[in-house]
């Protein structure tokens, strides 16, 4: 049964017909024992620190709100999905651990169904960063609203990163996790400006070009330092840069390796087929200016390339 929300998204009952056939016992066992979460989950339910109530924007099965009540950081929440079969399963998920009243489900695209005032805090995860820039930029006032913004991008952090800092947004905190084979950057950001820091001191340093030739002359004209250090902060993250995170370093050390490869496969293909050397070209220089990018982001860490020069 739909419901219509308050700024017109629709409800979904948080208790369904179908839990009344689950066993009792297994109700009773799973309220005593916290919901299960990876290491992702568990890392972006970390930086949701603490609240009054929390939303999880594409909150899948309801995990992670759950997880966040069962700790006692926050006292309510709200989940909501653009897809009903999610929010189903989730219901299940709140019947079963004993959270039909304290967590409300809405089927909801991005923040259509949130009203002002609602949350404190934004959790949105398990997306792209194209789609969740999308979200925190179509309804700004809507974003601005809460007093903290946790983000787990699964591609494009950039894209993320870079709309935090239009919308008003300093990042606080970040974690680079590394889950089941794949790396996964986490942003915890706050209402105010960017604090001065490392990075900033970099800026102000004279230009110079640490790499020289690094990218073959494919990289295109080498950038101004300030907007260099900006696109690499985005890319990579203020805070782990900051910090010197050793996730991140493994990171880098690792694509940087797998970029210079595919930049050489690509500059030799440029060469032999004559009639796309033009788009073979064009993807060196995009290449190669990606390249740029991680040995800055390397620079930082004291080394020049992912062979440690």
């Amino acid at each position: 049964m739909k419901q219509t929300g308050p700024c017109g998204g629709r409800l979904r009952r948080n208790s369904m017909g179908s839990m009344s056939r689950e066993d009792p016992e297994e109700k009773r066992t799973a309220r005593t024992r916290p919901v299960g979460l990876s290491r992702r989950l568990m890392a972006i339910a970390d930086l949701a620190r603490s609240g009054e109530c929390v939303c999880d924007v594409g909150c899948d099965h309801a995990h992670i709100p759950i997880r966040l009540l069962q700790e006692g950081r926050f006292k309510r929440a709200i989940g909501m999905d653009v897809i009903e079969g999610p929010l189903e399963k989730a219901a299940g998920n709140l019947s079963l651990y004993g959270m039909q009243d304290r967590i409300g489900l809405r089927l909801s695209d991005g923040l259509d169904a949130f009203c002002i005032g609602e949350a404190d805090t934004l959790v949105i995860t398990g997306m792209g960063g194209s789609m969740m820039q999308e979200i925190l930029l179509r309804e700004p006032e809507k974003t601005r609203s809460f007093q903290a913004l946790v983000l787990g991008p699964q591609s494009d952090p950039e894209k993320v990163r870079s709309a935090l800092r239009t919308l008003g947004f300093r990042i606080e905190d970040e974690r680079l996790i590394y889950d089941d084979g794949k790396y996964y950057p986490i942003v915890r950001a706050v209402r105010g400006d960017p604090k001065g820091g490392h990075l900033e001191d970099l800026k102000r340093d004279p230009l110079e070009d640490p790499f020289g030739d690094s990218a073959g002359g494919d990289s295109g004209p080498f950038p101004d330092k300030s907007a260099l250090l900006q696109e690499t902060e985005d890319l990579f993250g203020p805070v782990l840069l900051e910090r010197r995170d050793p996730v991140l370093l493994e990171f880098l050390v690792r694509q940087e390796r797998v970029l210079k490869k595919i930049h050489s496969s690509v500059r030799r293909a440029a060469q032999t087929n004559g009639a796309r050397s033009e788009d073979h070209l064009a993807k060196a220089e995009e290449i190669g200016h990606r390249i740029i990018l991680f040995r800055t982001a390397l620079k930082m860490y004291g080394r020049g390339t992912s062979d440690g020069r």
